[in-house]
């Protein structure tokens, strides 16, 4: 509900009245929202899950943007059924969240855009077609890496001990470092020797945003065969 939403935001952002929130009302922040709304149309498979009514962003201010901004980086997605805790909740409840924490990156629409792009996969998992080839992906990883993962000492921080608001090392670090660039995940793959990512998992790679670009499901080569 609508009025809820302006609670939760005015509790999040340290009880501002309105008149003084960063995000000004209860649809978000103007220019996170106008990015969020560039990255939706230039992604179709994106558009199918996120819209004016489900997703919104908003800038923190305050001792919540200094504690995010240490804790969680320039910009955190909040999916609608994570409540954050006591003294760190999620700014609306039941609602996908883009928060941002850095003023500087909501001031560089093309940083903005890169990190609302990455950011916004994780709230991919709800798609079907998405989360099956994000399954197929985590389970291709080639026998170097996996060594790696389990010695800490894999190209992501995510993954070498640093845990996700849900309490697990986010793997989702590598499909946003290869699909978004966050951290250079071709670079690393060039680095390990082409070890980082299996043939599988490139493949893989490709089909996700294929299917963000277009928003189309590719069809297997099993289901493809079965047709003809």
């Amino acid at each position: 509900m609508m009025p809820n939403i302006v609670v939760e935001l005015q509790r999040a952002l340290g009880g501002q009245p309105r008149s003084q929130q960063p995000t000004g009302s209860p649809t978000g922040d103007p220019a996170i929202m106008a990015v969020l709304q560039q990255v939706l149309k230039q992604y179709p498979g994106m558009a199918k899950n996120f819209n004016a009514q489900n997703t919104f962003g908003v800038l923190a201010s305050g001792d919540r943007a200094q504690r995010g901004l240490k804790e969680r980086g320039g910009l955190e997605f909040w999916p609608p059924t994570e409540q954050g805790t006591a003294d760190f909740p999620s700014p609306a409840p039941g609602k996908n969240v883009l928060e941002v924490y850095d003023p500087k990156l909501e001031a560089n629409p093309v940083d903005l855009k890169r990190a609302v792009y990455g950011d916004l996969m994780h709230g991919m998992t709800a798609d079907p077609n998405w989360n099956s080839l994000r399954t197929q992906f985590m389970q291709g990883f080639t026998p170097q890496e996996q060594q790696r993962q389990q010695q800490h000492q894999t190209w992501w921080d995510d993954v070498n001990g640093s845990k996700g608001p849900a309490g697990n090392p986010t793997y989702d670090a590598y499909i946003r470092g290869w699909l978004a660039d966050e951290g250079g995940g071709k670079q690393g793959q060039q680095e390990s020797g082409g070890t980082m990512y299996s043939p599988q998992q490139i493949q893989e790679l490709k089909q996700m945003q294929d299917y963000l670009d277009t928003g189309k499901a590719q069809q297997s080569v099993e289901s493809k065969g079965a047709q003809q």
